[in-house]
């Protein structure tokens, strides 16, 4: 495709969004079809094809996009540092056509025709604003939180923070992009006005794995012990698990923002606390 102004508002960036997808024939063809149809021209779709044994390749193949095929693997790599290594194979393609951003999706999220247009116009207006999603119903929501499906990045940011157009392999680096981008000045944004819909929520069954990232990124005790008991709340076993991945970390290095996330979180506590003791509650 491409690149078009778009709704009148001759914004001339260009997009490409970069799928990954592993045994996903029943729902890729929707996840691409609503790429197809954003008011917003998508200049490219990349598709990771993660050693699926269905028609998944066959099916993002016919429609268009370009596949990435990678070798089978038995294990999910969900919420570990392999997937970002992952995500990469299709950004070194990206790469080569050198866009303005990013639009990370898995293959089971559906947006609406004018999301990627609403958070570029967004972006394009806050040159502060380099990582912004919007909400995705059903999911826990927190404004400083892009969520991690639906994820727009200005690429000239993602190129100056890592030297290349890449996420860091890591535990946690997910998060660890928005940390990075907040230490470094800029600003991220969860959109909730901006909704779109996934087949599958977040799930808990990984919660060992979101331990592990919390102790490599830095997490303050009191950041981390409270994550733990809200997911708790919501799946003892959930909660549990994710204890036990924050204090059995032997296999977890520390990111190189670890202190100053443990710094930042210390801060924001004390902070919180003397608000809540001096209007006594009362916002």
């Amino acid at each position: 495709m491409d690149c078009a102004e778009n709704m009148g508002k001759n914004i001339k960036s260009e997009v490409i969004a970069v799928i990954i997808a592993r045994n996903e024939e029943k729902n890729i063809a929707e996840t691409i079809s609503s790429l197809k149809q954003q008011t917003f021209s998508i200049n490219k779709i990349i598709v990771v094809n993660d050693g699926s044994i269905d028609k998944t390749g066959k099916i993002a193949r016919e429609m268009g996009c370009i596949i990435v095929d990678l070798p089978y693997h038995e294990e999910s790599f969900v919420g570990r540092p392999e997937l970002a290594e992952r995500w990469n194979a299709g950004l070194r393609i990206a790469e080569k056509y050198n866009p303005d951003y990013i639009l990370i999706l898995g293959a089971d999220h559906v947006l609406p025709e004018d999301y990627v247009e609403q958070i570029i116009r967004r972006m394009e207006a806050n040159s502060k604003l380099v990582v912004a999603s919007g909400h995705i119903k059903g999911e826990p929501y927190s404004e400083f939180s892009p969520r991690g499906s639906g994820r727009i990045i200005k690429v000239s940011w993602l190129k100056k923070e890592f030297g290349s157009l890449s996420f860091p392999v890591c535990w946690g680096w997910e998060a660890y992009i928005l940390l990075r981008a907040l230490k470094s000045g800029y600003e991220v944004k969860c959109f909730h006005e901006i909704e779109s819909e996934t087949r599958r929520h977040t799930g808990l069954n990984k919660a060992e794995y979101w331990g592990k990232a919390m102790y490599a990124l830095g997490y303050d005790w009191k950041y981390a012990l409270g994550r733990c008991l809200l997911t708790f709340f919501k799946s003892p076993k959930a909660g549990l698990r994710m204890f036990w991945g924050w204090v059995r970390h032997k296999d977890v290095e520390r990111t190189d923002i670890a202190e100053w996330v443990n710094r930042m979180q210390k801060r924001e506590f004390w902070r919180r606390a003397w608000r809540v003791v001096k209007h006594a509650g009362r916002r």
